[in-house]
């Protein structure tokens, strides 16, 4: 584990990498022991990337959402990913996914999880879904998230959707762009493109600056990866935020007026 106070040692940036997994009634059986399998898998992945980049480190955070919102990691910090084990979620309950996108507005801060001086690399999020929410309320949460809080704004945002009944245009919504989703039926298949997105995404996230188009990077090897066996949808009209022009400063981005 890095330690600021280590003469000599160059402090590496950090790269969030955080999951939000619906963990309602529906995800039960088949479901939720596929994600578990392929996170459990993931881990080890996520560690070899962070200890082979020089510049940057993986710290990770899961949130879990039904009924409502908690955090499977500790609420007050995103963990070291050489500290972090898999432990296998249940399901239950609803899908409140307003409960969600307030946890993530509330931690994706400098007040929170951000507030380590060596600063930060653009946070990867990780959605997974196989329904749609309990109600309209989210949209709100949404908009206040996308609008008001530049992490989660440039941030590289990738959602999975779990079988045919989950609602593409919410996590459209998400993402900010219909080619960020992927929609996947076959549990095998999910097990792999967890695991594909989750290290594309993070080698991509560790190399990157500031750059709005690490997104595309990612799906583009995503796409490489799963080829013929998930279909993926085309680029939809919205495009995602050009990223600010920014230095990779030592205390991070901005100033907490800048930045949420």
């Amino acid at each position: 584990m890095p330690k600021l106070e280590n003469m000599g040692a160059t402090a590496r940036k950090i790269l969030p990498v955080i999951y939000v997994l619906d963990t309602s009634g529906s995800m039960l059986n088949a479901r939720i022991s596929a994600v578990n399998q392929a996170m459990s898998e993931t881990v080890d992945v996520l560690k070899d990337v962070s200890d082979k980049n020089p510049t940057a480190e993986i710290r990770i955070g899961v949130l879990q959402f039904a009924s409502e919102a908690t955090w499977v990691t500790p609420e007050n910090e995103l963990v070291y990913i050489d500290d972090f084990y898999w432990n296998n979620l249940g399901v239950a309950g609803t899908t409140n996914l307003k409960s969600a996108l307030d946890e993530l507005f509330n931690k994706l801060s400098r007040s929170e999880f951000l507030d380590n001086e060596v600063g930060y690399k653009l946070p990867v999020i990780i959605f997974m879904s196989d329904g749609e929410p309990d109600d309209d309320s989210y949209e709100l949460s949404l908009k206040k998230l996308t609008t008001d809080n530049n992490w989660f704004k440039y941030a590289t945002k990738i959602a999975i959707a779990i079988d045919d009944e989950c609602d593409i245009d919410v996590l459209e919504k998400i993402t900010g762009n219909k080619e960020s989703v992927i929609q996947v039926s076959n549990m095998e298949s999910l097990k792999k493109l967890i695991k594909v997105v989750s290290a594309t995404a993070s080698l991509i996230g560790v190399k990157s600056r500031t750059d709005s188009n690490s997104t595309h990077a990612v799906m583009d090897t995503v796409k490489k990866e799963m080829d013929g066996e998930i279909d993926f949808f085309e680029h939809s009209d919205s495009e995602p935020s050009p990223a600010p022009d920014i230095n990779d400063l030592d205390g991070g981005w901005g100033n907490d007026d800048d930045w949420s």
